[in-house]
């Protein structure tokens, strides 16, 4: 049995009334999002994946969020390595706005792909689209409207943002903070004390004429994870940004201070923290106090309370 000739569901001009709806729709119900498509920068031959990812373009295209209630997904989870923000969200981008906005800028980018990016200004988070459906609704009127996207949180991963965009690339500015290990050299007059391990450390150069004292100006700043003494060598948490040798390592809470010579092993990426915006944990924090106030005292007689009983 034939279809209904006047109700054809491949009429053009009522498509073209549905689709125009739509986009108006998103428009006026919608956030302003950014998405930055994913650039391979190099291949692993050997498992046949990318080495290294960058993202270096960026294109504002309007979203609707579907998940208006909140954040899907396992939200805030306490895990043995920490806090984990695992929020996920749903969006619905029209396709002849992402083929206008995107496609014809790209033409290798057909739709939205999976891997890409979603800046989300309204949290200021960046989101990765996990999977791109088409085909929902499902043929309304003989042809597909939009894209629906699933997307989670996204986990930096020491990929290159370079999109131009502030917000976006200062993901890499604030958590590229990797473990250092850098050589110390004492300085005349200037009485040994050590470092605290979970204090923050700044590095300035040395006021003219006067022997291991610093000039205001902060040249850089990390967190101490441990001194050898032996060595000379102290392991940090820092960003990229150690200056030129003979300048002066100074612990904020200890008030020690050494002479940088140099960095002699650079090793694991350290995340930031997502509920407290810095580049250390928990266990930072404790070790810090632990060694300020002396809480834990080791002795045979009295190891925990201090002599206090």
């Amino acid at each position: 049995m034939a279809t209904n000739p006047y109700f054809n569901q491949k009429v053009s001009t009522e498509q073209n009334v549905v689709e125009d709806i739509t986009i108006e729709m998103i428009r006026m119900m919608g956030q302003d999002m950014i998405y930055v498509p994913r650039e391979m920068i190099r291949e692993d031959q050997l498992f046949g994946e990318a080495g290294k990812y960058k993202f270096k373009d960026s294109y504002p295209i309007e979203m609707y969020i579907e998940s208006v209630t909140g954040f899907e997904g396992e939200g805030d989870v306490l895990s043995r390595f920490g806090i984990n923000v695992k929020d996920k969200i749903s969006l619905v981008v029209s396709k002849k706005r992402f083929e206008r906005e995107v496609t014809d800028k790209r033409s290798e980018i057909k739709r939205p792909r999976e891997g890409d990016l979603i800046y989300f200004p309204p949290s200021n988070s960046l989101f990765e689209i996990n999977f791109t459906e088409h085909e929902n609704p499902f043929y309304s009127l003989g042809k597909l409207y939009v894209y629906k996207l699933t997307c989670e949180l996204f986990t930096y991963d020491h990929s290159t943002m370079d999109t131009g965009v502030t917000e976006i690339d200062n993901v890499q500015t604030e958590q590229n903070w990797i473990t250092k290990e850098i050589l110390l050299a004492g300085i005349t007059g200037i009485t040994f004390v050590s470092y605290y391990e979970g204090e923050t450390f700044t590095q300035h150069y040395e006021v003219s004429g006067q022997t291991g004292q610093v000039q205001s100006s902060v040249l850089s700043s990390g967190i101490v994870v441990n001194y050898d003494p032996a060595t000379r060598i102290l392991s940090v948490v820092t960003d990229d940004t150690l200056t030129a040798s003979k300048t002066i390592i100074k612990g904020n809470d200890s008030n020690a201070r050494w002479y940088y010579l140099g960095v002699t092993t650079s090793n694991t990426i350290i995340p930031k923290n997502p509920v407290t915006e810095t580049n250390y944990g928990d266990n930072d924090v404790a070790s810090l106090k632990a060694k300020k106030e002396d809480i834990l005292n080791y002795c045979e007689k009295d190891p925990f309370s201090e002599g206090k009983f």
